[in-house]
Formats: C-alpha cells, sequence, structure tokens
C-alpha cells in the first residue's frame, strides 16, 4: 500500500498525522509527503535568523520524517503565506502529477477549512481534493482521499480550558457525526513526540500542542473519508 500525505509547511504532517504516519509504516506501507512550502513565515528563535528559516525548516522535516518512517518528500517549493496567490490550476496540476506518477492507494490532506484556518493550510485542501478527484477517474484500482479532522468536541474543551488556536480566526473543526476514521496511536504517539521535538523552530507551537493533552485524547487522531472508487 502507498499512502501520500499533501500538506502546507514542515510540522503539519506531525501535528495532524504523525502517529498514523508511523503505524501505517510498521504495516509495510510506503509513505510519501508532499509540502508545499518550507515554512519560511513560521516562528523563528535564537536557532536561526529569518532569512534562514526555511533552510533550517527543512532540515527540521527531513530529521521528523525519518522518525515517522517518511520515505519520500516532495517539496513543491512556494514561499509560505503565498499559497493563496497561486494560480490554483497550476498547484493542482503539479499535485496531480505526482500522484499520477506515484499512483497512491491513499492521500491525505487537510480539511477544507485547513484544520487551523490558515490561507495555505485551505488552498492545499481545495487543490489537493481537486488533483484527486481527476486523478481517481483514470485510476484503475480502489483509491480513497481522506481529510485530516479535529473533533468540534476537542476543540470546545480546548476554549473552556483557554487553550484554543485563533491566530487565523475561530476555528470550526469537523462535527463529531461526520469523522469516519478513529485512528489509535498509542502504540506510536511517542514517535509522533520524537519527530515534532525535531520541529525546533516551532518550538512554541509544540508545547501548546503537548499541553492539550491534559484535557483530550490526544493518542488518537480523526480523519474524514471524502471520496473512494472503486473497480466493482
Amino acid at each position: 500500500m502507498k499512502v501520500i500525505f499533501v500538506f502546507a509547511h514542515p510540522d503539519d504532517e506531525g501535528f495532524s498525522s504523525g502517529g498514523t504516519i508511523a503505524k501505517l509504516k510498521k504495516t509495510g506501507a510506503t509513505i510519501k509527503l508532499i509540502t508545499a512550502t518550507k515554512g519560511e513565515e513560521g516562528q523563528t528563535n535564537e536557532i536561526c535568523k529569518k532569512e534562514d528559516l526555511g533552510i533550517i525548516r527543512e532540515k527540521e522535516l527531513r530529521l521528523a520524517a525519518k522518525v515517522l518512517g517518511i520515505d519520500q518528500i516532495f517539496f513543491l517549493g512556494y514561499i509560505d503565506g503565498t499559497l493563496i496567490k497561486i494560480s490554483k490550476n497550476i498547484l493542482k496540476n503539479k499535485i496531480l502529477t505526482i500522484l499520477k506518477n506515484e499512483n497512491p492507494d491513499i492521500v491525505v490532506t487537510f480539511d477544507k477549512n485547513g484544520g487551523s484556518n490558515h490561507p495555505d493550510h485551505k488552498t492545499i485542501s481545495d487543490v489537493c481534493t481537486k488533483a484527486f478527484m481527476e486523478f481517481s477517474k483514470s485510476a484503475k484500482k480502489r483509491v480513497c482521499l481522506y481529510h485530516t479532522a479535529i473533533p468540534q468536541s476537542y476543540l470546545a474543551k480546548y476554549k473552556k480550558s483557554g487553550l484554543e488556536y485563533k491566530v487565523f480566526g475561530e476555528m470550526i473543526g469537523t462535527p463529531d457525526s461526520e469523522i469516519t476514521t478513529v485512528i489509535d496511536i498509542k502504540n506510536t504517539y511517542s514517535k509522533k513526540v520524537k519527530a515534532l521535538m525535531h520541529h525546533k523552530t516551532q518550538q512554541k507551537d509544540v508545547e501548546r500542542f503537548l499541553k492539550r493533552g491534559k484535557i483530550v485524547d490526544l493518542k488518537t487522531e480523526f480523519f474524514t473519508l471524502i471520496s473512494e472508487t472503486s473497480l466493482a
């Protein structure tokens, strides 16, 4: 089985799907990652200067990928924060070309609201979903598209505890009733955390994420099946 994850920035894969990636790898799956940018506009600290952030974050991602078992990373080469300005057709076709060449069984990307409402996340969700729909028309096997999901019940608990994330506006999440796939990552959670720790420039985000473990079960990851085809 081959699975391709499609995200906007280094660390997106870890926060949303790290435990699932590691779990899939344990089953013998081939895991590949498409990353649109190198996170040039992310947080910076004493580790590096702002102008070096993209270079450092690429290195961080490669280290995290080794921990999770990601076999290959495709960098699309765009600058963090600019995806909304790029032709969606161009973005879609870049992803579609990779999907056709790699012929995955499963594709995973953000939900339509991008999880956190980040414009880059929302753009990647849109173009990846459209690319998958085109890819699936010519696929000669069963193929599935999943969106990552943050349960609305979790968001309610974050809000109540003061741990909500509102940098890009109030998060919407996915209604719990619409979540189709719940992955138990207890056995790979330590790998998820180890991978996230490699994103040292984004330490504040990692710390905020780990604090949520006091109020929700972080050893579970959630997805929604968006589309699937079969040869039947």
